[in-house]
């Protein structure tokens, strides 16, 4: 399984023996990581829109191992379109990634599976931090039910599956299901950036009573503690 983190390090990986992947979003200005790379518009982007041109400059400097390409908030078609457009630029750059808008709405991954080969689509990611009917913080359950339709669908069918910014809870229903997805012959991965908000009051105590890190090393440590909630039995 591969974690992808703004804060990720080889030794957290290591202890919890998953691949170390850096999340960096569009526009974000931080040196590039020796680490595997995962670039994306990040959900305000997929909201208001992101300039394409300034994206595709960001995956020629940066040269992440996979870029999400361009997708629209809460629209399967829009996002298909944008696909089309921008996927053959992405990809002289990194590997490029399908955001599947809508994944849980009938008929919309019939369209998708029916669809790969001529879309040139290997690469899936779902929407787990926020759908337009429901924040996936607020129901990790239901965003998680969801998503596991949707394995039981795209495993075995598709090279790589991610997951955008999951909730805890809802990584750590999914857990056995993303275990099954990669003996099916599929990668998964997951982002996350949650972390940065003590995930528990014990962490918060560490921190002297704050919920946010003032620094990497901070945030590190909160990395590590919440992924150990969400993988480790």
């Amino acid at each position: 399984m591969i974690v992808c983190a703004p804060d990720m390090a080889v030794d957290i990986a290591t202890r919890l023996g998953v691949e170390p992947c850096v999340l960096v979003v569009a526009n974000n200005r931080r040196p590039v990581s020796k680490l595997k790379i995962l670039l994306d518009v990040g959900i305000a982007g997929a909201k208001r829109g992101v300039d394409a041109a300034v994206y595709i400059a960001s995956a020629r400097r940066i040269k992440p191992t996979w870029a999400v390409v361009p997708d629209v908030f809460g629209d399967f078609r829009r996002t298909l379109a944008q696909w089309l457009r921008y996927a053959p630029l992405i990809s002289r750059y990194a590997a490029p990634i399908f955001v599947a808008q809508e994944f849980y709405r009938p008929g919309v991954l019939d369209v998708l599976l029916h669809d790969l080969r001529r879309l040139g689509v290997v690469r899936v990611a779902l929407p787990m931090r926020q759908h337009p009917d429901v924040s996936c913080s607020s129901e990790p359950r239901l965003c998680a039910e969801r998503a596991e339709r949707a394995l039981r669908w795209l495993c075995g069918a598709v090279e790589h599956i991610h997951l955008l910014g999951p909730a805890l809870r809802s990584v750590k229903m999914l857990r056995w299901a993303l275990r099954r997805c990669e003996r099916q012959g599929t990668a998964v991965s997951f982002d996350t950036a949650s972390y940065r908000r003590a995930p528990n009051q014990h962490v918060k105590k560490q921190l002297g009573g704050r919920w946010m890190p003032r620094s990497r090393e901070e945030a590190v440590v909160m990395l590590e503690t919440w992924l150990r909630q969400a993988l480790v039995l």
